[in-house]
């Protein structure tokens, strides 16, 4: 049961969703959220690894963007889609508007998120391959976070994962994630992921407002930009 949840993460959280995963919410969810940051561990480690192989040969601003490249690919790149989805949703009103009007917005969106993750990881000090190894982490943690207790305000496809989010997975996932960022950062990763939480909170309660229902797509929002955000203050604090 357990293996079966990590591998539902798996494809939930990454590009094996493109190959296998259906447009219902995925079989065998049980205990998936909490693995969640787990599987952001797993992305890290690639990241961080290819980062520390290659700083010495590679120039930095060339080499932060093959990460933020990489981190794409290995999601799939539905955190970004999710992030266009999600701001052309907000300007546009009907889908009929932002069929005749264009989805600048979005790309927009999309543009600047990544920009800043690639600035973030071009200016970062000797701790950047801790800053990459955690950062997928704690964005998959502020998912957790956004999933609890909201099932009722999610749609179809999404509603069963965020029924398997349990009081239990937020607490263990929290104080995991913690632990290690905090051993890893010192106190300011406590300050991350406040502001994380912050996001996921604050997010969940805008894009309910604004649509009803959460979608996949939102939830793809909230995690790019909580890797946007996690980058952007390991780099400035």
């Amino acid at each position: 049961m357990a293996v079966q949840s990590l591998v539902t993460a798996f494809k939930f959280l990454t590009i094996l969703g493109h190959w296998s995963a259906p447009a219902r919410a995925p079989a065998g969810l049980g205990n998936a959220p909490l693995w969640f940051p787990l599987v952001g561990l797993a992305i890290g480690v690639v990241l961080a690894a290819i980062n520390y192989l290659l700083t010495l040969h590679v120039d930095s601003e060339i080499l932060s963007i093959v990460v933020i490249a990489l981190l794409i690919v290995a999601t799939g790149a539905m955190p970004l889609a999710g992030t266009k989805s999600t701001f052309d949703s907000m300007q546009w009103p009907t889908a009929a508007a932002r069929d005749r009007d264009g989805e600048i917005f979005g790309l927009a969106a999309i543009i600047i998120v990544t920009l800043l993750k690639v600035h973030a990881v071009d200016i970062m000090d000797d701790k950047v391959t801790a800053n990459i190894f955690l950062a997928p982490a704690l964005a998959r943690w502020a998912l957790v976070v956004l999933l609890y207790g909201y099932h009722d305000r999610c749609e179809e496809a999404m509603r069963s994962i965020a029924e398997n989010t349990k009081l239990w997975h937020l607490a263990v996932t929290t104080l995991l994630t913690l632990i290690l960022a905090t051993y890893l950062l010192g106190r300011e990763a406590l300050w991350i992921g406040l502001a994380l939480s912050l996001l996921a909170l604050l997010s969940r309660a805008l894009l309910h407002r604004r649509h009803a229902i959460l979608t996949q797509n939102n939830f793809g929002a909230v995690t790019d930009l909580g890797e946007a955000l996690t980058l952007v203050l390991m780099a400035v604090l």
